[in-house]
């Protein structure tokens, strides 16, 4: 059996390329875009239910959920932003980082008890603590090339930092002497770092997709693509990743395999930016082409 993919429907929210999604709630998608906004709307009838036009001075490059109420997003001009909901159920700025980085901030990660950790194209992650209701920054790792994207894994304490050059994994248990090995695997884009279970993660870069194995440290296995990955989405129940990038195409790989399940022809009609599995088992997909789509997927 053979998975396809059905477009369900079709949203032009923004004037720029939609980066990336968070699912709050079953019924709750939110968008983050070039154009500087943050689009909270329905999956229930796509409506928007608030629009937050320049929510940042730059371009949102990403968005980290915490619990059903709070999220942070980064930017392009250098500062975090933390947003929680109020009363009316609309999301209000909370917390501002400013100057967080000295350049722009690719990837953040909004943990359960407040710690923010992000990644900047200045080469350092920097972990930022709440103290006294303010955030501080109480450490920096210095990643020596641009951060692009990041994978933090609780029960470790593992934080895993990847770029255009290699991937590192850190102890974060150990702050004097953090630093646990390199390996070379590659990532081209903030979406394209994922976990596919408690062993093993999925990162793409230039024509490639590369499995490292969590446990050994290495790369275990090293799959070509038709072209480079920025963003991968993982379907657990499924066995699938989808892989989409410098592309209007989708491709679909057996998550246990690795076999090639087919290739979705213009999905877009621009590069591919983020694609999202959302609670109820949809995919979520934003491009260049400033479309938000979003997808049933089935097999025959």
């Amino acid at each position: 059996m053979k998975p396809k993919l059905q477009l369900i429907t079709m949203l032009s929210y923004n004037e720029g390329s939609v980066n990336t999604f968070i699912s709050p709630s079953k019924n709750v998608i939110i968008s983050v875009s070039d154009d500087k906004s943050i689009t909270i709307f329905s999956d229930f009838d796509y409506k928007i239910l608030q629009k937050i036009e320049n929510a940042h001075d730059g371009i949102i490059f990403d968005i980290s959920l915490k619990d059903e109420n709070n999220f942070a997003t980064c930017s392009g001009d250098r500062a975090i932003k933390t947003w929680t909901k109020s009363g009316n159920n609309k999301y209000i700025c909370n917390k501002l980082i400013d100057d967080a980085h000295d350049d722009d901030i690719h990837k953040i990660e909004y943990l359960k008890d407040n710690t923010i950790i992000s990644g900047s194209k200045d080469t350092t992650i920097k972990i930022f603590n709440l103290i006294n209701n303010n955030y501080a920054c109480s450490l920096i790792l210095n990643n020596s090339v641009r951060v692009y994207s990041l994978i933090y894994i609780e029960e470790k304490n593992i934080l895993m930092s990847a770029g255009t050059q290699c991937t590192i994994f850190w102890n974060l248990s150990n702050v004097l002497n953090p630093f646990i090995t390199l390996i070379r695997a590659f990532c081209h884009g903030k979406n394209a770092f994922q976990i596919l279970d408690k062993e093993r993660v999925v990162i793409g870069g230039r024509e490639q997709i590369q499995i490292i194995s969590t446990i050994e440290k290495k790369i275990i296995k090293e799959i070509d693509t038709e072209f480079l990955v920025w963003t991968i989405c993982v379907i657990k129940n499924k066995n699938l990743f989808i892989c989409g990038g410098v592309s209007p195409h989708f491709e679909i790989y057996n998550s246990e395999t690795y076999e090639n399940l087919g290739i979705f022809k213009n999905c877009h009609s621009g590069n591919l930016r983020g694609n999202y599995l959302l609670k109820n088992g949809k995919i979520i997909s934003g491009s260049e082409d400033k479309k938000t789509k979003i997808w049933e997927i089935f097999f025959e």
